[in-house]
C-alpha cells in the first residue's frame, strides 16, 4: 500500500495586540466557545505538563461534531501544536500548529495544517483544502477580534467621573 501524500497549508493574519495576549487566547481552550462561533464546549481529558488531550464539541452546519485533539503548548515559543487523535473520513489524519510572531507591538498569527486524505482522492482533497481555508480564515479573524477587543477593554478606565448630577446618567 502506497503512503498517503501529506498536504500542508498556512494561513496568517496581523493582529493589533501584544503577542503574549494573542497566544494566551489561543492556548486557553476554555475561552474557545466564546471566541469561535462553531465551538460549543470543550472537555479536558488529561494534562501531562506540556501536553493535553481535549474533546471539542462544535456545530458543522446543522450537525454536531465531536473530536479529541492532543495539544502541546509552548509559551516560550508562543505556539500550540495539535493533532486529531482519530480523523474522520475523508481525512486520514489532521494536525497543525498555531504560531504567534511578534511584529513590533503587534502580532502575526500563523495557523498551519497538515493532513492526509483517504485514498489521496483529488476531489476530496480539493474540498478539504477549501474547508480548511474557510475555517482557518474564520478562526484567525475571530482571534483578531478577541485580541483587539481585549486590548480595548484592557485600556478602558475602571471608573468614569461625571461632572453633572446623577439623574442624567443611565447604566443602559
Amino acid at each position: 500500500m502506497a503512503e498517503l501524500r501529506i498536504r500542508t497549508v498556512r494561513h496568517t493574519i496581523r493582529v493589533a495586540a501584544p503577542p503574549k495576549r494573542v497566544y494566551q487566547l489561543i492556548a486557553n481552550v476554555d475561552r474557545w466557545p466564546r471566541i469561535f462561533d462553531p465551538v460549543l464546549s470543550v472537555e479536558h481529558l488529561g494534562f501531562d505538563g506540556s501536553g493535553e488531550r481535549v474533546r471539542f464539541w462544535a456545530r458543522n452546519g446543522d450537525r454536531l461534531r465531536s473530536w479529541v485533539s492532543s495539544r502541546e503548548v509552548s509559551p516560550k515559543r508562543l505556539q500550540v501544536r495539535f493533532r486529531q487523535e482519530r480523523a474522520q473520513g475523508p481525512l486520514a489524519s489532521l494536525g497543525g500548529l498555531w504560531l504567534v510572531l511578534p511584529k513590533g507591538e503587534d502580532s502575526l498569527v500563523a495557523l498551519d495544517h497538515y493532513y492526509r486524505v483517504v485514498d489521496d482522492d483529488p476531489v476530496e482533497a480539493a474540498r478539504l483544502e477549501k474547508t480548511i481555508t474557510t475555517t482557518s480564515t474564520a478562526m484567525l479573524a475571530a482571534v483578531r477580534r478577541a485580541a483587539e477587543l481585549d486590548e480595548v477593554w484592557h485600556s478602558l478606565p475602571d471608573t468614569v467621573h461625571v461632572d453633572d448630577n446623577v439623574e442624567g446618567v443611565s447604566s443602559k
